[in-house]
């Protein structure tokens, strides 16, 4: 008989409060984000539509601010390597930096085409942002079209990254999913025998 394999490590280290902070915060951000575009495509009131949008572009400027509070909480917390297959590893790491790219690049397309369209903006009507680029109404309606693209990819990016924490929670229990829930302290892991 084989000693048992343990598939991670006895237990998986709670994410730091910034790291926590800055992921639900997103969540929320992201999730606002998007409801606020689908409610505003489906009024007919032109001024309660410009409202929406106007929060809608803060709310990308969060995202793109706690997109840095996300990658320097990732440097400086030390990483607690799972046991994964090569390939599921893999795909893991490369989830993780997609998600990075494409909360960069959905603020960066917005924050572009918002200037193409002649609009000014401002962080959080604090400080006036400079345009990223100048007038140029051709070229705001193709950015528009790639930030709707991003956001479709970036919707299905979400619903993958679900279904794999909903994994390490339900087949391979090893206190993923905990590790990233405010209040909800990570299991041992399941042992699995040969």
């Amino acid at each position: 008989m084989h000693a048992p394999i343990i598939s991670s490590p006895t237990r998986v280290a709670r994410k730091s409060g910034l790291t926590l902070a800055a992921h639900w915060l997103s969540v929320l951000a992201v999730s606002l984000a998007f409801g606020l575009v689908w409610v505003r495509e489906a009024l007919d009131d032109d001024a309660i539509g410009k409202l929406l949008l106007a929060w809608h572009r803060q709310l990308g400027l969060l995202v793109l601010l706690l997109l840095a509070v996300r990658l320097i909480a990732h440097r400086r917390q030390s990483q607690q390597a799972l046991v994964l297959p090569p390939l599921l590893h893999w795909a893991s790491q490369a989830t993780q930096w997609l998600f990075y790219l494409l909360l960069l690049a959905m603020p960066l397309l917005g924050w572009a085409m918002t200037s193409a369209q002649g609009h000014a903006l401002q962080l959080f009507n604090l400080a006036p942002l400079p345009p990223l680029l100048s007038v140029n109404p051709d070229l705001a309606d193709s950015l528009q079209e790639w930030h709707e693209l991003g956001a479709f990819c970036l919707l299905g990016l979400i619903a993958l990254h679900v279904l794999a924490a909903l994994w390490h929670h339900g087949i391979r229990r090893d206190g993923v999913l905990a590790s990233m829930l405010p209040l909800v302290r990570p299991r041992a892991p399941r042992r699995f025998d040969r």
